[in-house]
């Protein structure tokens, strides 16, 4: 019944929407929201409802919608937890692309169009439960119920985040126990011993996949930040905000990888490419990871950038200074955590990538995420550990340097914190 990949996309999406949601929170002045509607008497989880929620969705929907078009479509999630008799179409059409048969291309690429209606379906369905949900809503902010139901509720957001996380860590501890175990007999809860020799035996072929996907992940991070900044510095000495002129349509087409699904989208372009006597190179897949990481890395970093005081470019301006020497030496240092914040986003999301390694590599490009989503249709669980740890902690590596670069560099300095 797919209760597992669901699950399991629960469990994945939901921080991706805690941060985006957390990024757009600034925006609402939350606390007065809040502060205001308890002095009229509602309780703090009824006021959070009432005022917040419904000036939140509108800035987290494109999130939302890009949730909803992966799970549609996710091919690596639904190989290791979907249902198999049947697969779920995106792996299907994958099985039919990977056909030794040529004529089953043809049936990929028609299977590849109902995957786009797939995904529009659910997005269409979706928004009418928006719509649905507006309407009832209206009616239950106009009834002025000030607390009924909110310990339920309560409770119950917090038992399902406690379960989520839970779940996770579970599982990660279940990975580290599977990569160190010796021999495990079935009643058993624990190994009759440990042993790092699956560690060992798996050292010398880990070297080439990680130094690939690090490759990868930090050459489209890399062109993805630099496309990023360019795009908001123009914004802010333009004074266009994005929603305005001809930028819409631009955002339009930068957000377009997280709405079409990704079986459909580059199935696409692996034609397109190969109609022009392009051959699978590393560059090609870095530019696969691009058109999926530069979106994240503009979300995570457009908000930050937006807000930065303007009166430091002011008297970094009326000292003298050029715009270009202000961008260099004043906005980017002072906005370091942020960039690094979403570089680290950046990592992560291709350090994720499947399909788009899979199909415009053609196979022959090994990455850490292809060759575990390979191993994890095996049978040996102590190999898929090491693997499956080894890719868990590549993206750690990025956020701890996120988090720990800005206070190394900058510890010298603390005394300025507060000044202004």
């Amino acid at each position: 019944m797919g209760l597992a990949l669901m699950a399991g996309l629960v469990i994945k999406e939901i921080p991706f929407l805690l941060l985006m949601s957390l990024a757009a929170l600034p925006q609402l002045d939350a606390e007065r929201r809040v502060a205001m509607a308890r002095s009229l008497g509602y309780r703090p989880m009824t006021a959070w409802l009432k005022v917040v929620v419904p000036a939140l969705y509108p800035l987290i929907r494109l999130p939302v919608y890009a949730v909803i078009a992966y799970a549609t479509a996710v091919v690596d999630v639904a190989l290791i937890l979907g249902p198999t008799l049947p697969p779920t179409l995106a792996v299907s059409i994958l099985a039919w692309y990977q056909d030794p048969d040529l004529s089953r291309r043809f049936m990929a690429s028609a299977g590849a169009v109902l995957q786009l209606g797939v995904t529009a379906t659910a997005l269409i369905a979706w928004w009418c439960l928006e719509c649905l949900v507006a309407r009832l809503g209206q009616q239950w902010l106009a009834r002025g119920g000030r607390g009924q139901g909110e310990q339920p509720l309560r409770l119950a957001g917090k038992g399902l985040i406690l379960l989520a996380s839970l779940t996770a860590f579970v599982g990660l501890a279940g990975l580290a126990l599977s990569s160190i175990a010796g021999f495990w007999r079935f009643p058993d809860a624990l190994p009759q011993a440990v042993t790092a020799a699956h560690w060992l035996r798996a050292l010398p072929t880990l070297a080439g996949p990680v130094a690939t996907t690090a490759l990868i992940a930090i050459g489209a991070t890399l062109i993805a930040l630099a496309l990023a900044l360019a795009a908001l510095e123009n914004e802010q000495r333009s004074g266009r905000h994005p929603a305005q002129g001809k930028l819409l349509s631009a955002l339009t087409l930068l957000y377009l990888p997280l709405i079409v699904p990704q079986i459909a989208f580059l199935f696409g372009l692996v034609v397109v490419m190969e109609s022009l006597g392009t051959r699978p190179r590393l560059w090609l897949v870095i530019f696969g990871h691009l058109l999926f990481v530069l979106p994240y890395v503009f979300l995570s970093l457009s908000e930050a950038y937006r807000r930065f005081d303007p009166r430091w470019s002011q008297l970094a301006l009326s000292l003298g200074t050029s715009r270009h020497a202000v961008f260099w030496r004043v906005r980017l240092p002072m906005l370091l955590a942020p960039l690094l914040t979403a570089g680290a986003v950046g990592l992560a999301v291709s350090i994720g990538q499947y399909l788009p390694t899979l199909l415009l590599g053609a196979g022959r490009i090994a990455t850490v995420t292809t060759e575990a989503v390979s191993l994890a249709a095996g049978g040996n669980r102590r190999v898929i550990g090491v693997w499956a740890l080894v890719q868990a902690s590549l993206p750690l590596v990025g956020f701890i340097i996120a988090v720990g670069l800005p206070r190394l560099l900058w510890s010298n300095r603390r005394g300025m914190r507060g000044s202004l």
